[in-house]
């Protein structure tokens, strides 16, 4: 396992009262109410992506709403996918996007509408043309794979929307600026193995960090492997 770990992007189930109880207990318990004690040991968790599923806006605006306000007392940014209507009153940090090779991208008219203080990511799959695309229109980050244990890519996404493929993280490390983001991870092994192909950050789906009494370190366990020193 390589020394580097990545930070770490907490990808909430799609939402629903239950599922938001959970994502605010697992919040509680992961850090204070203080960005200097939010991590602990070397593993940091920087942002968190709420899913809204089959919810319409104002029952996922409501759910979101604490959640939202829970994360970011931590110093925990928060990404909605999906939803631009509802980010100016959200208060929410960015949006996830989720590209199609078959559909345009929404990623620099929306940077055009919201200007550069709000996060916007491009979940691109394992295309290269969609991800060197969304950099160049302006995205903060670009996302690769899908998202594994929630059930895979979302409807329409690109080929190869399940785990990250290491090779295409490796390349985008090489030779372009965005960070990369890795999804898809559905197993500790693979969310070990992703993790030592260097992405900038590390996507988790809630099998990972709900649940659990220390939410924080479940994750330092998870990423240093069986065995290993903190």
């Amino acid at each position: 396992m390589s020394d580097f770990l990545p930070r770490l992007m907490l990808v909430s189930p799609p939402l629903d009262d239950s599922a938001a109880s959970d994502v605010a207990k697992a919040l509680a318990a992961l850090a204070p109410e203080a960005p200097d004690q939010q991590t602990k040991g070397d593993v940091e968790v920087s942002a968190l992506l709420l899913r809204g599923g089959a919810l319409n806006d104002a029952a996922f605006a409501r759910l979101a709403a604490p959640l939202i306000a829970a994360a970011q007392a931590r110093d925990i940014a928060v990404l909605l996918e999906d939803r631009p209507a509802l980010l100016p009153a959200s208060g929410a940090d960015g949006l996830h996007l989720n590209l199609a090779e078959d559909e345009k991208s929404p990623v620099k008219a929306l940077r055009k509408r919201f200007g550069e203080d709000v996060i916007l990511g491009a979940g691109c799959g394992n295309s290269r043309h969609l991800a060197m695309s969304a950099g160049e229109e302006g995205a903060d980050y670009i996302g690769f794979g899908g998202f594994g244990d929630l059930g895979g890519a979302p409807e329409g996404a690109p080929e190869g929307s399940g785990a990250a493929d290491p090779e295409v993280i490796a390349w985008w490390e090489a030779v372009m600026t965005p960070p990369q983001v890795a999804f898809g991870a559905g197993t500790p092994e693979e969310a070990r193995a992703l993790a030592a192909a260097g992405p900038d950050f590390l996507a988790l789906g809630p099998a990972f960090w709900l649940g659990q009494e220390d939410p924080a370190a479940a994750l330092q366990a998870l990423l240093r492997g069986p065995g290993e020193g903190a």
